[in-house]
Formats: C-alpha cells, structure tokens, sequence
C-alpha cells in the first residue's frame, strides 16, 4: 500500500500546515457579448502545503522513498487528512456508510453536546454484541486515535474498538446520563490496508452517540463534522515533480512538501 508515512511522533504531518480546497466557474461567453456563468460541479481540488522542518533521516527517508515509488506527480498514493476525521458521515448513524447489526437500530434528531440535535439513539434489540462500524482502507500499522460523544438514560456501557487481520484493540466505557466524550488509542502494528473502527453495544442495551472520529494521530483531535466523504484521500499526488530539502546535520532535514488531490 503506498500511503504518505507517519511521522516518529505518529502524526501524518508537522506544524505549520497550510489545507486549501479550491472550486471551479465555468464562463461560457456568447456572440452578443453576455455571459453564462455556473459552478463546475465535476471539479474540486484540496492541497495541502507540509512545512516538514526537523525530519530524522528515517522520516525523510520514507518520504523520499514514497515520492520515488509514485515517480514523482505521475502516480498516485493515500493521504490520511491531517488534523482531520477520516470516517465519512460522522454524525448520520444511520447512514448506509454504516455498518450495523441486523438488529441495531438507529433514531436520528436526538439533542447532541454541542446545542443541535444531530446525535443518534442507537438499540442493540438482538440476542448477541451489536456494532456501528466504518471500515477504511488504511493502513493497520500506523497510530489512530478513535473518539466519539456517549451517553445513557440508564447504567450502560458502550465499548470502542479497532481491529485488523491480526491484531485488534478495545476499551469499555462506563456511561451516564451526561455527555462524555471518550477516546481509545489504536497502535495494532499489523502490516495491512484495511481497519474496521466502532462502537459495540451489549445485548439489549441502548446509548446516544454523536461525532464519531478517527484521527491519523495518538490523541484525538478537536472534532471535525464530515458528509458523503471523510479524510481518506486514495488519489493524491506530489504537487511537483521535485522534492527540495535542506539538511541542517546529520539526522535533520527540512523540507517544503505540497500534495494535491481531486475530489471534494
């Protein structure tokens, strides 16, 4: 799987980061001189700009080796957002990008933490464990950090989990009435492209999530709301076909690193 490398610190990129998304008009001039204008709906652009200061030569090593494997612009890799939610449809549950239990059941327009109402009832009415669960492609040797607002209108407990071929990662959370949010480091170092994160209910048990996040990093993130698409970007691209880096020592380099990707 080729996919830009975490850094020794388990995040994807050093700060300062500069993200730009960038959208297209199409002006269509006609023979009496007027004009019609509309938004291109089948071209969008997302760049970002990595100030990469202070690699170790292991760090800039495996960057330098990605931008050899692609050949530079020509080919293309996995970008995982950085200070972004990778899971799609973060707060709609009952979305199809979710996969369920036969019988967990899903009610939408519950009061959430933040002052809306986009928090989601979730039932497990079947006889064993249920989950709510996203499966990316990813790869399952690197750092993540999963997240997501609980709570109960009775004693209850919810259980976050991560898993991959070979290796799996869990934690069961006590909840009360109140919002918490709840976080479990992921590190299960398999060398695979697939990892399936959730939540896992108890039989008969019923609790209220909102937000649900995975960050490319060891500590969850400030929370960041997605839609049709979340921060696994599969198409990216070097943004130039030269990589500068300056080497202030032995084990530290400096490097200015664009990468671009269509889509929205």
């Amino acid at each position: 799987m080729l996919v830009f490398p975490q850094m020794s610190t388990g995040s994807v990129a050093l700060y300062p980061l500069q993200r730009r998304r960038s959208r297209r008009t199409v002006v269509n001039t006609l023979r009496d001189g007027s004009s019609v204008v509309y938004a291109d709906p089948d071209w969008a652009e997302k760049r970002w700009d990595l100030e990469c200061a202070g690699l170790s030569q292991v760090e800039w090593g495996a960057v330098e080796g990605l931008f050899d494997a692609v050949t530079g612009r020509l080919g293309t890799f996995t970008f995982l957002e950085p200070a972004g939610n990778l899971l799609a449809q973060s707060e709609d549950f009952a979305s199809s990008v979710w996969d369920k239990g036969v019988l967990v059941g899903v009610t939408a327009g519950i009061s959430d933490p933040l002052g809306g109402t986009a928090a989601g009832r979730v039932t497990n009415s079947s006889p064993v464990a249920g989950d709510v669960a996203q499966t990316l492609a990813v790869p399952g040797d690197f750092q993540y950090s999963l997240s997501v607002w609980a709570r109960a209108t009775v004693a209850a407990s919810v259980t976050l989990f991560a898993s991959t071929t070979g290796g799996s990662a869990d934690r069961s959370f006590e909840l009360s009435t109140e919002w918490r949010r709840i976080v479990l480091p992921v590190g299960l170092d398999q060398v695979t492209e697939t990892v399936t994160f959730g939540a896992r209910l108890g039989v008969g048990i019923t609790v209220e999530l909102f937000g649900m996040q995975v960050d490319a990093q060891p500590g969850a993130g400030d929370y960041q709301k997605t839609g049709a698409s979340g921060g696994v970007h599969a198409l990216a691209r070097f943004g130039s076909d030269v990589l500068t880096v300056r080497a202030r020592g032995t084990d530290v380099y400096d490097a200015a690193i664009r990468i671009v990707s269509k889509g929205s």
